[in-house]
């Protein structure tokens, strides 16, 4: 069987050697297992041919002298492999109860010292996500984490977990004392944010900070949602969600933004954030039209030093009211804001009449 491609129709994919090879289908320079769910059709002629795809799982073992693929049979019934092989079979065809009962019996017939052990534990977490059970599912992972977490499953269960916390962030409500049902949002926060800070080299760390973003992002929580685009800009810099996170980064910082009359460093870093995206994506800036943006944030900040100068010119503290009447000329040229400046500082007397001086 010569090496698989991206066309082979598989279904799942797990207890590979991360340290032996980069990615499923790159050449190892060892031996390695891959655990496979394919869609295998009935030979033409048998009983099988024309129906539809029948699910199971075959195992793989790459041989680096003959450079492929082989297949082996399934391990046999009655030991600690063939039983694990069982309940994945019946994970695969949704068999979830099945599997569970099974994975009870796996511990209490091969105990918990079985090199199978911690398989039988992601096999598990697994079917209670398949029953939806997803708290159930969150402690079985912790334990695994907990426990096993240098393993080369742990890719696995950090799957599984980001699996749980993507079903609370669409709403499933989390079960509280069997009784009463929450709001899984803390809890799937608390996974993103264990997954990026314990697992920080694994794949799914930038993954989970960008997925906490977006979501605080369509909840509204514009403040907190720069706070982690920019975590994916300063630890991830060469992020494949680049450009995105930055272009979020800008847009959260200038929502958070509450008015001309509160503090205006969201507005600050929101000009920064545009203005370094039109630098590093211009062509992209040009058609989301970043740069009118940008004129509405000087008018925004224009404004604001004006409405200061006028606060101090009601509260007759004319010397402050003209510096910041200044600074708005002189910092936001061409705004309205300057403009409205300038007429004021002409009636404080700083400023001869436009119409007044000679051509």
């Amino acid at each position: 069987m010569k090496q698989p491609n991206a066309h082979l129709p598989v279904r799942a994919l797990r207890g590979y050697n991360a340290d032996v090879m980069k990615t499923p289908w790159g050449p190892p320079s060892n031996c390695l297992s891959l655990t496979l769910a394919l869609m295998v059709m009935g030979a033409p002629g048998s009983n099988l041919a024309g129906a539809q795809p029948q699910p199971r799982i075959r195992t793989l073992t790459y041989e680096p002298q003959q450079k492929e693929w082989v297949e082996q049979a399934p391990p046999l019934e009655g030991t600690a492999d063939g039983d694990l092989y069982a309940i994945q079979v019946q994970i695969h065809d949704g068999h979830y109860r099945r599997a569970l009962t099974a994975v009870n019996r796996f511990v209490k017939t091969y105990g918990k010292a079985d090199p199978a052990y911690p398989e039988a534990l992601i096999a598990k977490a697994e079917a209670l996500i398949g029953l939806k059970d997803y708290g159930k599912a969150h402690v079985v992972l912790q334990a695994y984490l907990g426990e096993f977490g240098g393993m080369t499953l742990t890719a696995e269960a950090l799957r599984l977990e980001f699996v749980i916390a993507e079903a609370y962030l669409s709403g499933v409500k989390r079960k509280v004392w069997l009784v009463f049902r929450a709001s899984g949002e803390d809890l799937a926060y608390q996974i993103l944010d264990e997954i990026s800070s314990d697992h920080p080299e694994s794949p799914m760390a930038e993954l989970a900070v960008k997925t906490k973003a977006d979501h605080l992002f369509k909840v509204g929580e514009h403040a907190l949602a720069e706070l982690e685009y920019a975590r994916v800009l300063k630890d991830y810099p060469r992020s494949r969600y680049h450009q995105f996170s930055l272009g979020r980064s800008a847009e959260s910082a200038l929502a958070s933004f509450e008015g001309v009359e509160y503090d205006e460093a969201a507005l600050v870093e929101a000009e920064e954030r545009y203005n370094d995206y039109r630098r590093r994506y211009q062509s992209h800036a040009d058609r989301e039209g970043v740069g009118l943006i940008l004129d509405s944030i000087h008018e925004m900040r224009a404004e604001k030093d004006y409405l200061i100068g006028q606060y101090y010119e009601r509260t007759d503290h004319p010397g402050s009211a003209v510096f910041y009447y200044q600074g708005v000329r002189k910092g936001f040229p061409e705004t309205i804001a300057a403009a409205k400046a300038t007429s004021r500082l002409e009636l404080l007397g700083v400023l001869e009449p436009v119409a007044a001086v000679a051509p």
